[in-house]
């Protein structure tokens, strides 16, 4: 190719209306609000992308007042109200979203938390039709509520969902069996009363199990450590307090070590809380660069230029919203003006979301003094690889599993998030920027169940799908293999977390080995006195996690009779390994 002339560059430059990256490649976010179609009636308020029709495009849904609004993607840049013809009927002020397919059905139900009036709560049937079982299900949250997020906190296999209220104490929603909900927020130590805003679940200690933080207007924050069979307050040992003034929180590794972050904003002020790896956090928030002068806001995050490190939205109430580029060296660049996103306004909250497909993670943004605004990212020259993870043992939409890739020396993780920011939800597909690199070395996908896969080599800018024990597989054809290279057999023997837990009277004990071996496994009581064996025969190695093939203990000892409730153990023995779990029956 010639060498062009000079006229004809800076013609080209011209075009370029963002920062202009070293590969000379033309980055930024084009306002395509008008052409799509997305503009939201009314105040708008949390927002989400949501697939409710599983046919791999992102919808757009907006929790607004006087009505919510589901925009579906017509996969051709424009979306087209869906509403009625889906049967969302809610009229009222709602003031968030979170989705999550609550009985495993294969798609996203809706938790609609509400300002003034009763909470709501819709069953997706078959990605067709949205159903109000709020009463069915048992949803009772007549409080002031403000926002709401789904986490598997128990780990049975179904999401549970935390609802933040203001001036009424909160509400930690047990999903027992995908049937209907169960209030144990005071049983679980998590109903605070103040003056609540949002929440966020995250594994920052990296022990396996969703933790909670929520945030406050008007009081501290509280940080909840998951402890198993219970949460514990740990916010002053941790040092993440706030100021007593926060709104919209969110979870992330914005320095790619390996642990979640924590991002909270308030009034004129953000803080970026580090994980020390040790319990505690420290604010960086100077140092990384992060400033800001506005009233309220809410955080997200997104790799938008596909580099390898989560960039930070954000959505400010009083003032422009603001978008920051992570360097890759623990410091941040406003880059809002640059990149073309120079809207401002009262903006609620903002989410990402890939919703053309090209790889790129675009933006949708509320506002309550103008219409919302859908920011099409218009590209760079870096790779990416997304990554739709499927439960089978674990939730169908696999909240809580954790995404771990390295490529060319880093690593990167992502937590599949039932919340982001303030009331809204991103997508479920986990997106890596890998940069220039056109393949990543390794990924790992870790379900809230302990099960684990490995991939190796895996090539660039293409979606993958994962089932939970079952395989990769490509989008264009879910019956071949991706061109990773899998590990379907594990690599170390353990038991897996029983279900239900707590049980009564019966409970399935999971389990997979990595040696052909004579699996026997153990029921032992508090004290550690046998109660009874369950031989199992010779296994060959694999996984073991359905009805018909796990453990099954049918609540009584080796002469037959019924156990009385309380912590019990069940320990597995095999050639090579030797694991134990704890179990609760209940009475």
């Amino acid at each position: 190719m010639g060498i062009l002339s000079k006229s004809l560059l800076l013609a080209l430059l011209a075009l370029c209306y963002v920062t202009i990256l070293p590969t000379v490649f033309c980055i930024g976010f084009m306002d395509v609000t008008e052409n799509a179609d997305v503009s939201g009636t009314g105040i708008g308020n949390g927002v989400a992308f949501i697939d409710y029709d599983n046919d791999g495009k992102p919808d757009l849904y907006v929790s607004s007042d006087p009505n919510d609004i589901l925009y579906h993607n017509n996969g051709d840049g424009t979306f087209t109200d869906a509403t009625e013809d889906v049967g969302i009927s809610f009229l009222g002020d709602g003031v968030g979203i979170a989705f999550g397919d609550y009985d495993n059905d294969g798609d996203s139900d809706i938790y609609i938390p509400v300002n003034d009036g009763p909470d709501v709560f819709f069953q997706n049937i078959g990605g067709k039709i949205f159903r109000d079982v709020t009463r069915n299900v048992k949803i009772d949250n007549l409080a002031r509520a403000r926002s709401a997020a789904f986490a598997d906190f128990d780990k049975d296999g179904f999401l549970d969902i935390y609802v933040v209220n203001e001036g009424s104490p909160n509400i930690l929603y047990r999903n027992l069996n995908g049937k209907f909900f169960d209030d144990v927020s005071l049983a679980m130590d998590v109903a605070h009363t103040g003056p609540g805003r949002c929440c966020a679940w995250g594994d920052y200690d990296n022990d396996g199990d969703p933790d909670l933080y929520v945030t406050y207007k008007g009081a501290p924050n509280v940080l909840y450590r998951n402890d198993g069979n219970g949460f514990k307050d740990v916010t002053k040992i941790a040092g993440v307090e706030g100021n007593g003034n926060s709104t919209g929180t969110a979870f992330a590794d914005y320095n790619n070590d390996g642990y979640l972050d924590i991002c909270v904003c308030g009034n004129s002020w953000v803080y970026m809380y580090h994980n020390n790896h040790d319990g505690t956090f420290t604010d960086v928030s100077e140092k990384a660069g992060l400033t800001y002068s506005g009233e309220n806001c809410t955080p997200s995050f997104g790799d938008y230029d596909n580099d390898g490190y989560l960039d930070l939205y954000l959505a400010v109430w009083k003032g422009k919203s603001l978008i920051y580029r992570n360097n890759g060296d623990g410091t941040f660049n406003d880059v809002t003006d640059e990149l073309g996103l120079s809207a401002s306004g009262n903006s609620w909250s903002a989410i990402w979301g890939d919703y053309n497909l090209d790889g790129n993670l675009d933006i949708y943004t509320s506002y309550t003094t103008r219409s919302n605004v859908l920011y099409e990212n218009t590209g760079s020259a870096n790779n990416w690889l997304k990554v739709k993870v499927r439960g089978s043992l674990s939730n169908r939409d696999s909240i809580g599993a954790r995404l771990k890739l390295s490529s060319n020396g880093i690593t990167q993780i992502r937590e599949v998030s039932g919340g982001s920011g303030y009331g809204s939800q991103n997508s479920l597909i986990a997106e890596f920027g890998l940069g220039e690199y056109i393949r990543a070395d390794m990924l790992e996908v870790t379900w809230s169940s302990g099960i684990s896969v490995r991939l190796k080599n895996i090539q660039a800018n293409r979606l993958i799908v994962i089932e939970e024990n079952v395989s990769a597989v490509e989008t264009s054809d879910e019956r071949s293999p991706s061109s990773g290279v899998k590990e379907n057999l594990p690599n170390t023997s353990r038991l897996l977390s029983n279900y239900p837990n707590p049980f009564n009277p019966e409970t399935w004990i999971p389990y997979q080995i990595a040696w052909q071996s004579d699996v026997v496994i153990r029921i032992l009581n508090s004290t550690g006195c046998l109660v009874r064996i369950l031989r199992l025969g010779v296994k060959n190695p694999g996984y073991y996690l359905s009805q018909i093939n796990a453990a099954y203990w049918d609540g009584k000892n080796e002469d037959g009779e019924i156990v009385a409730g309380g912590v019990y153990f069940c320990l597995l023995k095999t050639s090579d390994t030797t694991d134990i779990k704890k179990m609760i029956l209940r009475k």
